[in-house]
């Protein structure tokens, strides 16, 4: 064999182990590139996911037109709670309606006594208040007139179209709580914007 071939040839077979090398590098670069996609569309889907969860939990977005939801201010519990004046404004409603409990008149009269401070206070007002709101619902009258106003304007025009229905909903509800409360209202037609702003104003009088 010449010099010159046997050169050639420790050239050769220098070079393969080289081109391997390459082509390893290559293989894991790919593979190192295709790890980091795979993890950059992972994390994608975990943002996904966690949006996803976040919308459910917070509802539907509010219609901007409706007027500010949850407008229900976070102090106004001596705002909307009632006064022995609401509750006799409601006791003269509720018997113009035809709807004289005469139990639940009495219960009402004993509380809007108490209100004066005329009355003990005793187990179980809250069970009374909570009926205060369901017959406020109901019938209206001056504390509905006051709960109005601190909901949205789209709220206050629903409670005032369908005081029956919501009456009825809340009323079906055992625990009373802004969730429950506004589920039930969804589940009785009521958009989930206003479910939750009447919910939320109901919760401030009878938490």
């Amino acid at each position: 064999m010449s010099a010159a071939v046997a050169a050639a040839a420790v050239m050769l077979g220098a070079a393969a182990p080289m081109a391997e090398a390459a082509r390893a590098r290559d293989a894991g670069t790919a593979v190192a590139v295709s790890a980091e996609a795979v993890s950059a569309e992972a994390v994608s889907a975990e943002a996904v996911s966690a949006e996803a969860v976040s919308a459910v939990a917070s509802g539907p977005a509010a219609d901007p037109a409706a007027g500010p939801v949850g407008a229900v201010v976070a102090d106004g519990a001596s705002e909307l709670s009632f006064t022995a004046a609401d509750v006799r404004d409601l006791i003269q409603r509720i018997k113009a309606d035809g709807g004289a409990d005469t139990a639940q008149i009495a219960q009402f009269e004993a509380y809007a006594k108490y209100l004066e401070g005329k009355g003990a206070a005793r187990f179980g007002w809250s069970t009374i208040v909570r009926k205060l709101v369901v017959a406020g619902f109901r019938h209206g009258g001056t504390w509905l007139g006051k709960v109005l106003k601190h909901v949205s304007p789209k709220a206050g025009r629903y409670a005032s179209k369908y005081g029956n229905k919501i009456a009825d909903a809340i009323d079906a509800v055992e625990n009373w709580g802004e969730h429950a409360l506004t589920l039930a209202l969804v589940k009785s037609g009521l958009p989930y914007d206003v479910a939750n702003d009447l919910a939320k104003a109901i919760i401030i009088v009878a938490a």
